[in-house]
C-alpha cells in the first residue's frame, strides 16, 4: 500500500495486520484535527478491508502521542466568539477516531513506547489491547492548561475505576508503565527491547480466535458508552482560566488562576 496519501501517519497492511504509525516526531506526535482524521480514515479502511484481521496503532520511540497540539487549539479561540463552539466541534468531534476504535469489529492494539498523554491516553483507553514498554508514562495533563477532556471523563473510569480516574484528571499526575499495568490501562508491559516480540505474540493470539466472536464481544462490551460531547472542551477553553492556561503554556510560565 502506498503511503503517498498519508501526511502525518504511516499506514500499511501486512499478513492480516493494518499498522497505523503516528508520524510527527518533531512535534512529539502532537495530535491535530488533520492527524486525528488520518487515524480515523485508516481505521475505517482497516475495518472495511477483508484482508485485515486487526489494527495496530503505534507511535515512535519515546512518544506514542503527547496530546492535542495546543498551538492549533489556541488559533481556534482567536476568531469571533459566536463561531468558537462550531469551530471546536468541527475540529474535535467529527475527525476524532475514538468512537471508531470502540465500534470497530476487529481488535485494535495500541503499542506504547514512551509518552502517552491526553488524546494519546484516550486512544489507549479505547483500544482492546495496550502493549507498553517499561519506559512509558501516562497522564491527563489538560487541567494544567485550563482545559477539560470529556473523553477521559467517560472512558477512564471504565478502565481504571472512578477513584483512580478522578485522581489522574484532577491532579494531572503522570503514572509510569508499571502503575498503568497495575491499574488495568496496560495489558502487557515489557522491556523496550522485547516490544516487537510482544506485539507479534499478541497478534498470533488474536488470529487464533473467531473474528465473529471478537466482533460480538466488542459490540456487547462497548454498547453502553455514551456520547462524548466537545461542548465540555469549548466551555473550559473559552473561560477566563482556559485562556490564561493556554497563554501561560505558550509563554512557558505558571498560570495565574482566578
Amino acid at each position: 500500500m502506498s503511503n503517498s496519501r498519508w501526511q502525518f501517519t504511516k499506514q500499511s497492511t501486512t499478513d492480516g495486520v493494518r499498522t497505523i504509525t503516528i508520524n510527527r516526531p518533531e512535534q512529539r506526535n502532537a495530535l491535530t484535527p488533520d492527524l486525528y482524521r488520518e487515524l480515523k480514515e485508516g481505521l475505517l479502511e482497516g475495518w472495511a478491508d477483508p484482508g485485515a484481521r486487526m489494527l495496530v496503532l503505534r507511535g515512535c520511540q519515546g512518544v506514542f502521542a503527547s496530546g492535542g497540539d495546543l498551538k492549533h487549539f489556541r488559533s481556534l479561540l482567536d476568531g469571533p466568539t459566536e463561531e468558537r463552539l462550531w469551530q471546536i466541534a468541527r475540529s474535535y468531534e467529527e475527525p476524532l477516531p475514538f468512537r471508531t476504535i470502540l465500534e470497530c469489529p476487529k481488535p485494535v492494539i495500541s503499542v506504547v513506547d514512551g509518552l502517552c498523554l491526553a488524546g494519546g491516553l484516550v486512544i489507549a483507553a479505547c483500544s482492546d489491547h495496550v502493549i507498553a514498554t517499561s519506559r512509558s508514562s501516562f497522564g491527563v495533563p489538560e487541567a494544567r492548561v485550563g482545559l477539560a477532556d470529556p473523553f477521559c471523563a467517560v472512558l477512564l473510569p471504565r478502565v481504571v475505576g472512578d477513584v483512580r480516574a478522578r485522581h489522574l484528571m484532577l491532579t494531572a499526575r503522570r503514572i509510569d508503565g508499571e502503575t498503568a499495568e497495575q491499574w488495568g490501562l496496560v495489558t502487557d508491559l515489557v522491556p523496550p527491547e522485547e516490544l516487537d516480540e510482544a506485539v507479534e505474540r499478541v497478534v498470533r493470539e488474536l488470529k487464533q480466535v473467531s473474528p465473529d466472536s471478537t466482533a460480538a464481544y466488542k459490540r456487547a462490551t462497548n454498547a453502553s458508552i455514551p456520547h462524548m460531547s466537545t461542548v465540555i472542551i469549548s466551555d473550559a477553553a473559552c473561560s477566563e482560566n482556559g485562556r490564561e492556561g493556554l497563554a501561560a503554556f505558550a509563554e512557558k510560565r505558571t498560570p495565574n488562576w482566578t
